[in-house]
């Protein structure tokens, strides 16, 4: 039987909602004179042909009904799971290569079930508490993150929360537990294992699921394209058990929120397997506060590193060879509770050391001295000092795609520590450890970001104006585009998030006639606005010239010019089809892409149609310069309120993440708060690990690391 195509049905779509209207209300007065008798079977054929389209439309779903769509749909699921491992596998391999964590070899961390009160019934350490007893299946005591991933696929219900000090290693854990959980899954299948940093997630606003669904949009957004892997596959990934989510860092939230957290955690189904990292205060602190514990989930606890570790561990890397380390050395195995070994029993203060006292512009020796170091505090306030500067002495090489054949980047150490000072201290203020830089316009005063959005509009604004001076004169042109561009700006609004490009065509004809449809009911909106201008402009006496008719035929072009502008980008900035890791270079560039893509379709082509419009000799307007003024000012009013309501039909620059993100780094720059080159800047901090990167924003290694800094920053603020 034979079925229409979607080349048809977007056939018969576009005859209706573009051919006859443009032929009826431009061509009227171009048709030769024996025609235009005729024109009224116009109207019958556009109601034909929606008749048609909407038949067509009915038999492609009824098709899709018979033929049963359910296994599609499941296979294009596993499609998308199948794709989202081994991205996720070389996102966080190329994170642990970074890091380091492979060489020569991991720190070993020891770990054991906690018997302190953070499960429901904590038992003898080793022994998985639960009020389930087909829970407390398991017994988890070891070392390694081998040993743990063992254990952890031996629980019957794959649940854990994973606690320790700060510095202890918990996010290292984490990441060698996805890797380890993502090497299990190619050869055996299961869940994906997905890292997530839960500082973004208020629970008091949103659902887990909702979260985790928002985030995997985010991070990997071609997994919304529904031509590719089904419709809402992120949701069905989470609800269908097909994503293990790694949480990190549940202290990395507010503290007010902690509880709440706990709270919801527990009331998703006890059967959905997850992870959870927190430090060991801070969750016997939201159990207490909350009474709430996760169900059936294994606690376990990192231990302190031993100095046999340590010692291991730096001498495995070469960092202790040389007679400078003699002392070091020997005052560890000598005072194996003394203050030095406290110190370095954390992970974090262990990397420290190796990056201070690699090269020998330090004495090592000078840890040992008690009058400069008198106890644990002293020693690790001091590494926490001395890191930057030893970070930014040793000039570690970049890969030859981020820097030019000249060689690494070099940044003098105390402005290095200026700039990372800043971003810590906006941080701060942020309440997040994320910095995001389509955000870093909220380190602007409030008349800052206005003064950004309206001049992002203007420039917008004249961009069109070019295209409308085409066909109705430079000044009208100009006129129209500046107020426009001004009028937008006015209630313009930064996007959540950067946009995404797809040129493909083949196999998204549906979607790109609804994408036309949305973008003519966008561009009604903006000729409705214009309209309201024109009559203002009658009522404050400045006069139209060509009367109320052609006033309305202008109003027309202006929306159909908008529309279909509209429409053609709303196809275009649609996800990808294939997944990929995501990171800040690439998620921006791709919106700056789609900025390239708006400017030439959106705003330079809805300008030329609307000037060629408005010029046309069926007219026979005249618009002068009052009018212009009105008519930009109330489209470009309705255009901006309706990326504020509706932030999918933003336009212009305003609606560019890119934008925003490259005119908030020039105030910031031209202030000394930045470096010009600043995505420069943070991939070399990332490779000097200063930074750290959870898909694509970035992170100070360590929150420690980023409250010294911000302390520091407030120290000096406050003296000068």
């Amino acid at each position: 039987m034979w079925r229409p195509s979607q080349f048809t049905t977007v056939s018969v779509f576009v005859v209706t909602v573009v051919v006859i209207p443009l032929t009826v209300n431009i061509a009227s007065e171009s048709v030769p004179a024996p025609v235009k008798p005729y024109l009224w079977l116009a109207w019958p054929a556009a109601g034909l042909s929606a008749v048609l389209a909407a038949v067509a439309e009915a038999r492609q779903r009824g098709g899709r009904s018979s033929t049963g769509a359910a296994q599609p749909e499941e296979e294009q699921l596993a499609r998308a799971a199948d794709q989202l491992s081994p991205t996720l596998r070389s996102q966080w391999s190329a994170e642990a290569e970074i890091r380091m964590l492979h060489r020569p070899q991991p720190l070993r961390l020891r770990w054991s079930a906690t018997g302190r009160p953070a499960g429901p019934r904590p038992d003898s350490v080793g022994t998985v508490a639960s009020p389930d007893d087909e829970a407390a299946d398991g017994r988890l005591l070891g070392d390694g993150h081998d040993e743990l991933v063992s254990n952890f696929l031996r629980l019957r219900r794959r649940r854990l929360v994973l606690l320790g000090e700060p510095g202890a290693g918990k996010t290292v854990l984490a990441i060698l537990l996805t890797l380890a959980l993502l090497e299990h899954r190619r050869d055996h299948g299961g869940p994906v294992p997905v890292l997530l940093s839960l500082s973004s997630w208020d629970p008091r606003t949103e659902h887990v699921h909702t979260w985790v669904v928002r985030r995997l949009i985010e991070d990997y957004p071609a997994l919304a394209n529904a031509d590719v892997f089904g419709t809402d596959a992120p949701r069905r990934l989470v609800t269908d058990g097909r994503i293990l989510p790694v949480l990190d860092g549940l202290d990395e939230m507010p503290a007010v929120l902690h509880g709440a957290a706990l709270e919801a955690l527990d009331g998703i189904d006890p059967r959905t397997p997850l992870v959870i990292t927190c430090r060991s205060a801070e969750y016997r602190t939201a159990v207490a506060g909350s009474g709430t514990v996760l169900t059936t989930a294994a606690v376990v606890e990192l231990e302190p590193v031993g100095v046999r570790e340590v010692l291991t561990f730096l001498d495995a890397g070469g960092v202790t060879r040389g007679e400078r380390w003699v002392p070091v050395l020997a005052h560890l195995r000598e005072h194996p509770q003394g203050p030095l070994a406290q110190a370095l029993s954390s992970p974090l203060m262990t990397s420290l050391l190796r990056t201070v006292y690699r090269g020998r512009a330090n004495d090592p020796a000078e840890l040992v001295d008690p009058g400069r170091f008198p106890d644990r505090t002293a020693i690790e306030g001091h590494l926490l000092d001395a890191f930057l500067p030893a970070a930014y002495q040793d000039m570690l090489a970049l890969p030859a795609s981020e820097h030019s054949p000249a060689g690494p980047p070099r940044y003098p150490p105390e402005l290095a520590i200026k700039w990372l000072a800043f971003i810590a201290t906006h941080l701060h203020d942020r309440h997040s450890p994320d910095l995001v830089l389509w955000h870093l316009h909220s380190g602007l005063p409030p008349g800052g970001r206005r003064a950004v959005g309206i001049a992002l509009q203007l420039a917008t604004g004249g961009f069109a104006g070019l295209g409308i001076a085409a066909g109705a004169g430079w000044d009208v042109g100009v006129a129209a585009g500046l107020a426009g561009g001004f009028g937008a700006g006015m209630v313009a609004a930064p996007p959540a998030h950067p946009g995404c490009v797809n040129l493909q065509i083949r196999g998204r004809l549906r979607l790109i006639g609804r994408k036309f449809a949305v973008g003519q009911v966008l561009g009604f909106m903006t000729a409705v606005g214009a309209l309201t201008a024109a009559a203002l402009a009658t009522v404050l006496g400045f006069g139209l010239v060509g009367g109320l008719a052609e006033v309305l035929k202008v109003g027309f072009a202006v929306g159909l010019g908008t529309g279909i502008a509209f429409g053609a980008m709303m196809c275009l900035n649609t996800p990808a089809d294939a997944i990929r890791a995501p990171s800040p270079r690439s998620v921006l560039g791709d919106d700056r892409t789609v900025s390239g893509i708006r400017a030439a379709v959106e705003t330079l082509g809805s300008g030329v149609l609307c000037g060629a419009l408005i010029g046309h000799s069926q007219f026979r307007i005249s618009v002068d310069i009052e009018t212009a003024l009105f008519f930009g000012l109330g489209s470009g009013l309705a255009v901006g309120l309706a990326g504020r309501f509706a932030s999918r039909f933003q336009t212009g620059l305003a609606a560019s993440a890119w934008a925003w993100y490259s005119a908030s780094h020039c105030w910031l720059a031209l202030r000394g708060r930045l470096p010009w080159r600043l995505m420069r800047f943070l991939t070399d901090a990332h490779r000097r690990g200063v930074l750290r990167q959870t898909g694509a924003v970035y992170q100070f290694r360590h929150a420690r690391l980023q409250d010294r800094l911000a302390e520091s920053a407030s120290r000096v603020s406050g003296q000068s």
